[in-house]
């Protein structure tokens, strides 16, 4: 039986907003309150069109408010191992343009006054075996020869409590920690702002629609919309079955400890992404990982967790990294992984004006506002490259 408490980043007072209890004709409709139906939600108002939003549950109350906090330039694959497996070239497009909309994100947190929701504090991706310690040192190689930032961290040089078991890290100072409830609700207020309008408590029952297929039904109203984008990540093969066998949904773990003195000022990835942490203002440690240990069982689209796994990161903090504290909170995020590590986004084939955006494979904060916003870039008609596709 699962043990889990409220995650950590929603477990602040929170008055939402009421569902939809009409029926509405609009021009574009967003299902998913998270990151890229928000983002694609703001822009789509921007635009001039007239937008809807309909959230199951709570704005960030799905995976972008359950995840670890890391606002990190790329994708899911290292950048030596993305060169590898999509082309110098596409890893550079890939890369350049997810470090645009990170920057992107910084400039719209100082204009939404998003104080210590979103700090530049930079990363350090720890390898923690010589095998490891390689690859460390080609993903800097790799990062530099595209122009990107990227420094080489020795052993003495980091932190004393990695030094416990890292061997030496690639250091991203552009990459930054989020409190992704707070920001992703600042973030819903701006669509707002924009002359969207957000329903929440307002689920929309998988296969959805397109849009010459039927309205768009919830519990109490309904949505005829011209455009429909259904941004929901770890829930997209429910809702949209085209993509039940290209994407897998996956819990993964979290703790947050009581707070402790200063240890630690930036981001950390160890051991090939497996465990991230970070230690927040406020002093607490939040950690992640062995997935790996959770295997097959890591996937699923529940959110009831291992007791097993939450021990094991706590034993990591305690022992491993000398962080020891009482574990304050403990939960799991449901995300999408696909086979190649990259989202599908963009229009479903054969499905006229039906968009999908989803399967960030564990590292959405960055490609999800990209994807949010290119797609509503995309319906209102403007020229946008694609990066992804939503029919491979």
């Amino acid at each position: 039986m699962s043990t889990g408490t409220t995650p950590y980043w929603l477990d602040v007072p929170y008055q939402s907003r009421g569902p939809l209890e009409l029926d509405l004709e609009v021009e574009a409709c967003v299902i998913g309150g998270g990151v890229a139906g928000l983002s694609c939600a703001r822009r789509l108002a921007q635009r001039g069109i007239e937008t809807v939003l309909l959230e199951a549950g709570t704005v960030a109350g799905g995976a972008s408010g359950r995840n670890g906090g890391f606002l990190i330039a790329g994708t899911a694959a290292f950048h030596n191992d993305a060169r590898q497996r999509f082309g110098v070239e596409r890893a550079r497009a890939i890369y350049a343009r997810t470090l645009e909309a990170q920057r992107e994100i910084y400039e719209l947190a100082t204009e939404l006054e998003a104080g210590e929701s979103l700090r530049k504090v930079g990363l350090l991706r720890l390898a923690v075996s010589e095998q490891e310690a390689d690859h460390v040192r080609d993903h800097v190689r790799a990062l530099r020869e595209d122009g990107f930032p990227g420094e080489l961290v020795e052993r003495e040089q980091l932190p004393p409590m990695l030094r416990r078991i890292g061997l030496v890290a690639c250091r991203t100072d552009h990459d930054g920690a989020l409190h992704p409830t707070r920001w992703y609700r600042l973030l819903a207020g701006a669509a707002e702002a924009a002359g969207a309008r957000l329903y929440e408590g307002s689920p929309v029952a998988g296969p959805v629609p397109a849009p010459d297929e039927g309205p768009l039904v919830t519990d109490r109203g309904s949505v005829r919309a011209r455009h429909v984008v259904v941004a929901a990540d770890g829930a997209l093969p429910a809702l949209v079955p085209e993509y039940a066998r290209r994407m897998r949904a996956r819990r993964l773990h979290m703790v947050a400890t009581e707070p402790l003195p200063p240890m630690l000022e930036q981001l950390v990835y160890a051991r090939w992404g497996h465990e991230y942490l970070q230690q927040r203002p406020d002093g607490r440690i939040l950690a992640g990982g062995f997935s790996d240990l959770d295997g097959e069982g890591s996937y699923t689209n529940s959110d009831e967790g291992s007791p097993a796994i939450w021990a094991r990161v706590q034993r990591y903090l305690a022992e491993d990294l000398g962080a020891d504290a009482a574990v304050s909170h403990r939960w799991t995020g449901v995300v999408g992984y696909t086979a190649d590590l990259l989202p599908y986004v963009g229009a479903v084939p054969g499905r006229a004006r039906l968009y999908v955006s989803g399967g960030y494979s564990g590292t959405g904060n960055v490609p999800g506002f990209m994807c949010g916003r290119d797609l509503a870039d995309t319906i209102a008609g403007y020229d946008v490259e694609p990066l992804f596709g939503a029919d491979r």
